[in-house]
């Protein structure tokens, strides 16, 4: 009797990559004015219908572009535009684009070539085609592509490959794709004296096929390099940083999504750096802050003050509900609502997860003007104001100037005034800290000035709680009130914490102090438009955090980087013992980076262990969407019902078996889920084809020829058939063993074999 055939023809839609072979275009000398270049608006244009004056053609742009990359025949092109001003680097350059179109699919290639010396500074490109299947694993892993990154950046930029580094601070992190549409970033830093730059590189993306499909060239050879000498050494930079570097006790609110009633964050006590300033100079040895500038940390007072010393007399405001009207009368009599004014929109606001109060939302239009009240709805406190006026954003002539009615100082003082009438009951507990509200360079230049008070607790400030006022410069009025506020927060006492000294050592354990060449472009936005000086450059050593792969604080309590999702303490990548050398090694590792599988803090996995329900299902979430935060927000409030009474909201499994529920993955009428029983092969096979989404098929009678020696044993038939036939959960001489318990490491291999095939069957 012939067999019948299992046949799938599945249309599958992914993105593809892919570019061909380029051409040299890098210039030989990149050349930028080094003068104050005029504010001139950007200007961008349709270059097919102007003349620009640049050195570089329109026709000499297309030339040099098609020339980097090949264009081919099926692509038009799209549009050609010149623009000045152009970030970064402030360069003229033609933006040349190309799209596809047509019945196999989409793509688009981009490539920006500089106007005046007609070197390639961007290349993008992408292709959409819809019968081409991406092959799992890739054709080329990070290894692999990294060759043809390097050879790229030999032939499109000889003069800079050897004075290049490939930048490996992210190397511990990298994590082998899930899917075959993979792109690997190469970024080539600038080195000269052996130190390598913090913003000048070229960098080169790789797709899984071994195309080149992304080129950015950031260079600039006309900048002025300062030689190393009077540098300090390695041993001084690392003492000085240590040593001046001021630890600051700070109340951080943890939003976990671990399982709370009250939909509440956790206040944590947290260890940082106050000035949280990255650099010092090298050779004066003093700290800069981002922009390169010296910070001199004796002009701060090592202890922040509050607005006022003195708790209010007053009571607190009343606590009722307040109605729609009584809102609107509250606004009107806090602000100048134009008497012409039409309110628009009313909105009411519940208490919900995020908010702990219920407010209404007022909106009032006169001409273009939107004025947006906020109104806490139990205690009429305004809570947001922002005054929308189109004359705030106007740019100013090249011949006009700011015309102040403030300055700094008064601005200052006027959004102290502000939260005296919005906020008088807190000012006892606000502080404005003038290293997170560092003066404009140039202030009498700005329209307006914007400050931030922070929460103060105890002396210690409150990280994500504050107010901030937006002052007018031009008629001393407010533009904007907002409060990030928690009434209800609860703040850990400060007995327990580790000392300033046992915290600044912990600290710096998790940082690395490197020599580095900073990159300062002097850009001044404090003008309607942006003027570009001279850039420079400065020799430092930078303080660098290791790489992480999640959200980490330093805990003032335990003494150790914690992370912010868990709250346990941060582990580096753990060497696993147990399976070097075990058939399903590969599979194993790739599950484990992606912590589908855990390891214990001996480094063991015990491969040979059976796997339970609830890894089953975890491990089939991470493989297919390996994002944990995803599941931490949908599925870890604290109010969502559990689906299966004994995998409640508290078990480890509750995120990834609601998700494989709502996606159709298990049966929600049954009314346990048994996490922590064992898995069968029949019960692992009915789910990788529930995720195929060919359940319906194998339930089709009589569709597949069973010739397993034991299958009476099997009671999803089909499922077993399809897992066999795509080498996903082949039958061992052809028995499919169905109640077979299935072990860690098998499990694994069956997971790798379905990335590998899950690509060419769709829904």
């Amino acid at each position: 009797m012939k067999k019948k055939a299992i046949i799938f023809s599945c249309l599958l839609v992914l993105p593809q990559i892919a570019a061909v072979p380029f051409a040299s275009a890098e210039s030989a000398v990149m050349k930028q004015n080094p003068e104050v270049v005029s504010s001139a608006a950007v200007k961008t244009m349709a270059a097919q219908d102007q003349t620009v004056s640049a050195k570089i053609s329109k026709e000499q742009a297309i030339e040099i572009a098609k020339n980097f990359t090949t264009v081919p025949k099926d692509y038009t092109q799209q549009s050609v535009s010149y623009q000045s001003n152009w970030y970064p680097g402030n360069r003229t350059i033609w933006n040349i684009n190309w799209n596809r179109q047509t019945e196999n699919g989409y793509g688009n290639i981009g490539v920006t070539v500089d106007a005046e010396n007609g070197t390639v500074i961007s290349m993008n490109r992408w292709e959409d085609t819809y019968n081409q299947q991406p092959s799992y694993p890739p054709k080329y892993n990070w290894e692999s592509a990294k060759k043809i990154a390097e050879q790229f950046l030999q032939d499109k930029a000889p003069q800079k490959a050897n004075v290049v580094e490939l930048d490996t601070t992210n190397l511990s992190n990298q994590k082998p794709p899930l899917h075959g549409n993979a792109n690997y970033y190469y970024s080539f830093m600038r080195v000269e004296n052996n130190i390598s730059f913090q913003d000048q590189y070229i960098s080169v993306v790789v797709d899984g096929n071994g195309e080149v499909v992304g080129y950015d060239y950031r260079w600039n050879d006309d900048v002025k390099i300062p030689p190393t000498s009077g540098m300090m050494s390695q041993a001084d930079a690392e003492k000085k940083m240590k040593d001046s570097m001021e630890i600051q006790l700070k109340y951080q609110t943890i939003y976990n999504y671990q399982v709370r009633t009250d939909n509440q964050g956790t206040v944590k006590l947290a260890y940082d750096n106050r000035f949280n300033y990255p650099y010092i100079d090298a050779k004066t040895g003093k700290w800069l802050d981002y922009s390169g500038k010296p910070i001199e940390m004796k002009d701060y007072a090592a202890k922040l003050e509050p607005l006022s010393p003195n708790k209010p007399t007053q009571t607190a405001p009343a606590n009722k509900d307040l109605t729609q009207e009584q809102a609107i009368d509250i606004a009107k009599e806090q602000f100048n609502i134009p008497a012409d004014a039409t309110l628009e929109n009313i909105y009411f606001n519940d208490v919900d997860q995020y908010q702990k109060y219920p407010v209404w939302n007022l909106n009032w239009r006169t001409g273009q003007t939107w004025i947006n009240v906020s109104v806490n709805g139990k205690t009429g406190q305004i809570t947001n104001y922002y005054k929308e006026d189109p004359s705030r954003y106007q740019p100013l002539s090249e011949d006009q100037t700011v015309k102040q009615v403030v300055n700094y100082e008064q601005a200052l003082e006027k959004a102290k005034e502000t939260l005296k009438t919005f906020a008088p009951t807190e000012l006892h507990a606000v502080t404005f800290d003038p290293i997170r509200n560092p003066k404009p360079e140039n202030p009498e230049k700005m329209k307006e000035f914007y400050f931030t008070f922070h929460r103060l607790v105890d002396g210690i400030i409150v990280e994500d709680q504050f107010m901030s006022v937006t002052i007018s410069t031009e008629t001393g009025e407010v533009f904007q009130y907002y409060q990030s506020w928690d009434p209800q927060a609860k703040f850990p006492d400060t007995k327990n914490v580790v000392s300033a000294e046992k915290a600044k050592e912990v600290y710096f354990d998790n940082f690395t102090i490197v020599p580095k060449y900073l990159y300062i472009e002097n850009v001044d936005y404090s003008t309607s438009r942006p003027i570009y000086k001279a850039p420079e450059v400065k020799v430092v050593y930078h303080l660098a955090m290791k790489p992480q792969d999640q959200a980490i604080y330093l805990d003032a309590v335990k003494g150790k980087w914690v992370s912010m999702e868990t709250g346990e303490p941060i582990r580096g990548k753990v060497d696993v013992k147990d399976i070097k050398g075990h058939p399903n090694e590969k599979a194993l590792q790739l599950l484990i980076d992606y912590y589908a599988i855990d390891v214990d803090d001996a480094g063991l996995v015990k491969p040979n262990e059976e796997i339970t329900r609830g890894e089953m299902v975890k491990m089939m979430m991470l493989v297919t969407n390996p994002d944990p935060y995803y599941y931490k927000m949908n599925y870890m409030s604290g109010d969502r019902p559990a689906t299966f009474a004994d995998v409640q909201s508290n078990s480890p499994y509750f995120a990834y078996v609601e998700s494989a529920v709502q996606q159709g993955l298990l049966d929600k009428s049954k009314g346990e889920f048994k996490p922590n029983e064992t898995v069968t092969r029949e019960e692992l096979a009915e789910m990788i084809v529930k995720s195929m989404r060919l359940e319906k098929l194998a339930e089709v009678p009589n569709l597949f020829n069973i010739t397993f020696t034991d299958a009476n044993k099997i009671n999803n038939k089909g499922h077993a058939a399809i897992v066999h036939h795509l080498g996903i959960m082949p039958a061992k001489n052809n028995n499919f063993e169905p109640a077979q318990k299935v072990t860690r490491g098998a499990g694994a291999q069956v997971f790798y074999q379905f990335l590998q095939e899950r690509g060419k069957y769709s829904r």
